[in-house]
């Protein structure tokens, strides 16, 4: 393929889609034999529900850039793909199916909606993969995993059965987070709290012996399940109360009044109603106080149990609120009610206000786990970047508590524990058995033993991720070589939920760290900075993108924004940036392959143009190869943009043209050389045209499997000096024509002062780009352009009729004083600083500073020319 084949412009839909379904069929598999060191990168699985979001788009552009890049160094680079089973969220999406058919789950039974499910996951589970595979991820994608496959279903098991028999895993009634839309438990993680404006109820209890005491409540309807009042006990308020009993209104129910340090003493009365059943700070009060926890709300959230009045038994949670206000009121008890913003607590997946239930449920203890990566943490065995996360993980596990890792769902990996039905007892398979389901009780040897109805929460089987997408628990031959992993990224907003979760489990079942770095990225924005939600219709679609602007600008656009792991606003001037780009490095290839038609060669010397170009690519491959060490790829990207577009296509490509007239063969090999290492540096970033213009330079098929450039110490000082100086003549004259208001191409005589001799050692490529001649003499009159290393003047005698440029030159100054007056006058305008909002103030303050300085241009102009 030669320039012939290039078409005039470049259109991504006519180049990506091949590359991607190449890189999709024939994948860079690992041969973990090959005896090159690993370079390992465990792709976060996205949920099989899902679609391709920008998150995924950042987060996968980041670990494809670093894979490419290290392939290229020659290691054998290892990216793990795969997808996650997604508990809650899958099963809610099937459900919602079914609903349509006018069904429930419990019509099917568990059988057949696990079966509806999985053809549901067969039929439309592979639509993110696919959506990666076009955005050009270079995975290997022979190894995808799926976390309900029946390797990571072994890991799973097997992780269960060591906590189980290491006395890590146990089974203890606790009060959990309770969805009733989702009839299932939640961990604290899948919890969203917003600040909601709701009341605040003050009710009076009557207390033994004469008197009342009055608290606070934003859930009267709970009252029911009280168990105590608990005051402070240096509360000067309620020193005579504590030990004596009070009533619950409406009730002919006594509970205590206790002393307890949790206790505000701020808030409300300072008095707090405490129902263990109901809240988590209640129910830790409740276990300090040996108090019962009776519900009064049931799974479905209505209220029942006997100390419900009858009037309120059956009622919605909310509804029964209302009635419960509507009694106490009549019955004196209500003694105020007044607006308060509540912290409402609602399920992640559905957005349900959510319960508190006591459940017997699987907890796994943390503590002990967290201590030994906290250990690892502490002795630097895994970097972070940014470096700031690295305190957060660290505090969060400190601070850990036990993990309810049961969930009352279908969906999902079921709880490998029988109970016995005869004794009671709880029936795990042992490590060395692990695959087994037990047949006879351990304890009583009675055959009537049933299966645990729970599953494990989906971030389980995540958190063994780094072991089971290499074959673990078996030894397998990718889990020796593979094993720890080199770089984990993430979003930042899963640190807790699922990096330290694999830490632990890394660290418990294999012994050490499992991946060396952590880098951690931003959430993606949109340009007013708000996060994307359909709600608000803000939502970017990657692949609405990718179809707009091509894969590759959308890659370089996150990769450029993605700077020291914060929140990235994504305007769409961002990619028309990189589609630019994209499209100044096809035209600057499409130049270099059209220059090599026909070329016919009559000297071999080097220019300066050329020796700076290699100096300023040797140290563009040195500083760039070590911002990708550094996994700064943002400023990486920026750094090869200015390289390409800057250096490359502004200076160099046409300093050469002259050069390439003349026949100079070394300028055409600097253009190639220039341009092969310049298609590597960016091909981690853009995969789709790098490979494309590769193919057509070199006739090489794949350009990933290229060796990465090495810097060769060839910086060339003299040269970059030198060329500089003729970069500023060629400035100096380019803007002096400006000034004068001349066209770009009009042919100029200038006269240079300061360091000339590059120029006059060039004089042929000056001559090109400045479109000027050199004066011999100093002119008396001429317009000035001063720069560091060159001064530039231009008479204008011969250019153009002098009066009349320093008449249009005198009007001009006279509009621009005259406009800086208006602004000055706004600006000191009483009270307008104070009233006018910020930006327009800015912006009149911007006005009248540009207006001032084009005035003080053009009088410099004008005293030049005398």
């Amino acid at each position: 393929m030669d320039s012939m084949d290039l078409p005039k412009a470049y259109d991504p839909k006519a180049v990506e889609p091949k590359w991607a379904e190449r890189w999709a069929k024939n994948p860079f598999v690992a041969n973990p034999k090959s005896g090159k060191p690993p370079f390992v990168i465990f792709m976060p699985p996205p949920n099989v529900t899902g679609s391709l979001h920008m998150g995924h788009a950042l987060d996968n552009s980041l670990q494809d850039a670093l894979i490419r890049y290290k392939r290229m160094q020659g290691y054998e680079a290892v990216w793990l793909p795969g997808t996650d089973h997604a508990g809650i969220a899958t099963q809610v999406v099937v459900e919602r199916l079914l609903l349509k058919e006018g069904k429930t789950r419990h019509d099917l039974g568990r059988e057949a909606f696990l079966q509806r499910v999985w053809q549901w996951k067969e039929a439309s589970g592979g639509t993110i993969l696919k959506q990666l595979k076009r955005l050009g991820a270079s995975a290997d994608w022979s190894r995808e995993a799926f976390t309900m496959d029946e390797k990571r279903s072994k890991a799973v098991r097997y992780a269960f059965s060591r906590y189980y028999h290491e006395g890590l895993a146990y089974r203890a009634p606790r009060l959990v987070n309770w969805c009733p839309r989702c009839e299932t438990t939640l961990s604290d993680l899948e919890v969203e709290t917003e600040p909601t404006p709701g009341r605040l109820y003050t009710l009076r209890y009557e207390v033994e012996g004469g008197g009342y005491i009055e608290i606070a409540t934003v859930r009267p309807e709970t009252v029911f399940a009280d168990q105590a009042i608990a005051v402070h006990p240096e509360d000067e308020r309620y020193q005579g109360l504590i030990g004596r009993r009070a009533r619950i209104p409406l009730t002919d129910i006594w509970i205590p009044i206790v002393a307890d340090n949790a206790v505000e003493r701020e808030f409300g009365t300072g008095a707090l109603k405490v129902t263990p059943a109901h809240d988590p700070l209640d129910y830790e009060i409740g276990e300090r106080h040996g108090l019962e926890a009776v519900s009064v709300i049931n799974l479905e959230g209505r209220m029942e149990g006997e100390r419900v009045p009858e009037a309120l038994r059956g009622l919605d949670r909310f509804e029964a609120r209302r009635k419960a206000v509507e009694l106490f009121r009549e019955a004196g008890h209500l003694v105020k009610e007044e607006e308060y913003t509540i912290s409402l607590a609602t399920c992640s997946r559905c957005g349900t206000p959510i319960e508190y239930a006591i459940f017997p449920q699987w907890w796994l203890s943390m503590k002990p786990l967290a201590e030994k990566v906290i250990r690892g943490l502490e002795r630097g065995d895994i970097a972070f970047v940014p470096e700031r996360w690295k305190k957060v993980n660290l505090d969060w596990l400190r601070n850990v508590k036990d993990w309810n890792i049961s969930r009352q769902l279908w969906w999902g990996h079921q709880i490998p524990a029988w109970y016995c039905e005869d004794c009671g007892a709880i029936n795990v398979p042992r490590p060395e058995r692990y695959l087994e389901d037990p047949t006879l009780c351990e304890a009583c040897g009675s055959p009537r033993l049933k299966r645990d109805e729970d599953v494990f929460d989906t971030w389980f089987s995540s958190a063994l991720w780094p072991l089971s997408t290499l074959g673990w628990p078996e030894e397998t031959e990718d889990l020796k070589a593979f094993y720890p992993g080199d770089v984990l990224v993430s979003g930042y907003d899963i640190l807790f939920l699922w990096v330290s979760r694999m830490e632990v489990s890394g660290y418990h079942f294999m012994g050490e760290r499992p991946f060396k770095t952590v880098l951690l990225h931003g959430l993606v924005l949109d340009e007013k900075g708000q996060k994307m939600s359909k709600s608000k219709g803000n939502v970017i679609d990657p692949l609405e993108m990718v179809e707009r602007y091509g894969a590759d600008a959308l890659r370089f656009a996150l990769t450029y924004l993605a700077t020291g792991g914060q929140d990235i606003r994504l305007d769409l001037r961002w990619l028309e940036m990189a589609r630019n780009f994209a499209n100044k490095l096809y035209n600057a290839a499409r130049f270099v392959l059209l220059s090599r038609k026909g070329f016919q060669p009559k000297t071999d010397t080097p220019t300066l143009a050329d020796r700076w170009m290699r100096s300023r690519l040797d140290r563009g491959v040195r500083e760039i190869t070590a911002l990708y060490e550094a996994l700064d790829l943002a400023q990486a990207a920026r750094e090869i943009y200015e390289l390409v577009w800057s250096e490359f296509c502004d200076w160099y490509l046409e300093a050469a043209k002259p050069a390439l007239k003349a026949g100079n063969a070394h300028t055409l090999r600097t253009l190639e050389e220039a341009l092969a290492t310049l298609l590597k540096l960016l091909h981690p970033m853009m995969p789709f045209l790098t490979s494309e213009l590769h193919q057509a330079l070199t006739g090489k098929e794949e350009l990933a499997l290229e060796a990465w450039p090495e810097a060769q110490g060839k910086e060339d000082k003299e040269a970059e000096d030198a060329f500089e100086a003729l970069k500023q003549a060629v400035t100096a004259v380019r803007a002096l024509r400006a000034e004068a208001g001349l066209p770009p191409g009009q042919e100029v005589r200038v006269y240079l002062e300061g360091e000339v001799a590059p120029v006059r050692e060039n004089l042929e490529a000056f001559r090109f780009l400045a479109r000027a001649e050199l004066l011999e003499e100093k002119p008396e009159k001429a317009l000035v352009k001063a720069l560091s290393k060159v001064t530039a003047r231009m008479p204008l005698e011969g250019l153009l009729d002098v009066e009349e440029w320093r008449r249009r030159q005198e009007k001009r100054l006279k509009d621009l004083l005259e406009l800086a007056e208006k602004s000055q006058r706004k600006l000191s305008a009483p009270g307008f600083r104070e009233k006018a909002p910020k930006e327009v103030v800015a912006a009149e303050e911007a006005r009248l500073k540009e207006n001032l300085e084009q005035a003080e241009r053009i009088r410099e102009a004008l005293s030049q020319i005398g």
